[in-house]
């Protein structure tokens, strides 16, 4: 039998988060499902457990966390394979502040069914990303960005609010802060051109931010990102009304420049701005910006319709 590991954040959601530890060990014990469980100490300490334990011959790792948890996880499920230690499969039990990617793989967030669907789950290949900035790379399951979106997470990790309110505060504060644009030079796989950007995010999963639909039409096995770019230096009165469309997911509009792209390269004529993966900060100070399907693929347990 497989060894599991389950590695559970007692920071997730700031602390406050929905499920203890004793909770999730009575539902796997519920379920039969035999695991070491471990918690994490510090930032990034997921990365070097998950890869450690994949190293050790451990083949599913359960992650009890939000979004900032599982990107560390798939971190450490690539290092692993890029350093020949084989794979592991990914299973997600909710506890976080936005729970984005879950929303995206149609995780359960209650506790019980999320195990069930670990317990039963056929687990499917999914698209991994890779983005980096003048100050850090890092890979991302559910989407990356630089500007306002990364500025309304940044603002929104700075609140004692947790959940959507949480962005809502951030894309307050944001808006008074942060709502600038600056020009940048972009290409893609098949096109380029030099705009003013507000926000540019290229997304993997569905949503980010617990609530914006930014990749509606999203596949997170078609080796592609879907970008989207917002400025062009329109002013405040005109892109203000776009934003209750990101809650919807209508971004049919001419000021919201959608792109399907494998690749998406940014160099900006200033510095100042905040980028994240998977709502983690890679930058605050961001003048680059390239993104990509990176070769590596992890399976995931996944509430989909499964697809090899």
């Amino acid at each position: 039998m497989d060894k599991t590991l389950v590695i559970y954040n007692r920071y997730a959601c700031k602390g406050k988060f929905k499920y203890s530890i004793q909770d999730v060990e009575k539902g796997l014990k519920a379920e039969e499902i035999i695991a070491d469980m471990v918690l994490t100490e510090y930032p990034e300490h997921a990365i070097d457990l998950v890869e450690k334990s994949v190293k050790e011959g451990y083949r599913q790792v359960i992650i009890v966390g939000g979004d900032g948890t599982i990107n560390e996880a798939v971190n450490g499920l690539i290092q692993a394979q890029k350093k020949g230690y084989g794979k592991a499969t990914l299973g997600v039990i909710q506890n976080g502040r936005g729970n984005d990617f879950a929303f995206g793989m149609k995780i359960p967030n209650e506790l019980k069914e999320a195990i069930s669907l670990i317990k039963k789950a056929q687990p499917i290949p999914m698209d991994v990303g890779y983005v980096k900035t003048n100050e850090k790379s890092r890979y991302f399951c559910n989407g990356a960005g630089i500007g306002f979106d990364s500025a309304i997470n940044y603002r929104a990790t700075m609140s004692h609010l947790t959940g959507f309110p949480s962005y809502f505060f951030g894309l307050i504060g944001s808006l008074i802060k942060d709502f600038k644009q600056y020009n940048a030079k972009i290409s893609w796989a098949d096109g380029e051109t030099e705009m003013m950007i507000l926000l540019l995010t290229t997304m993997n999963g569905t949503r980010e931010g617990g609530g914006f639909l930014l990749a509606p039409d999203y596949d997170f096995q078609d080796g592609k990102l879907n970008a989207v770019l917002i400025g062009n230096g329109k002013p405040l009165h005109q892109l203000l009304p776009l934003i209750p469309r990101f809650f919807t997911g209508n971004l049919d509009h001419p000021d919201i420049l959608r792109i399907k792209t494998p690749w998406l390269k940014a160099e900006f004529s200033t510095t100042g701005l905040y980028g994240q993966a998977d709502g983690e900060i890679i930058c605050s100070a961001g003048t680059e910006f390239y993104a990509e399907i990176c070769p590596e693929k992890i399976d995931i347990i996944s509430g989909l319709p499964f697809r090899k």
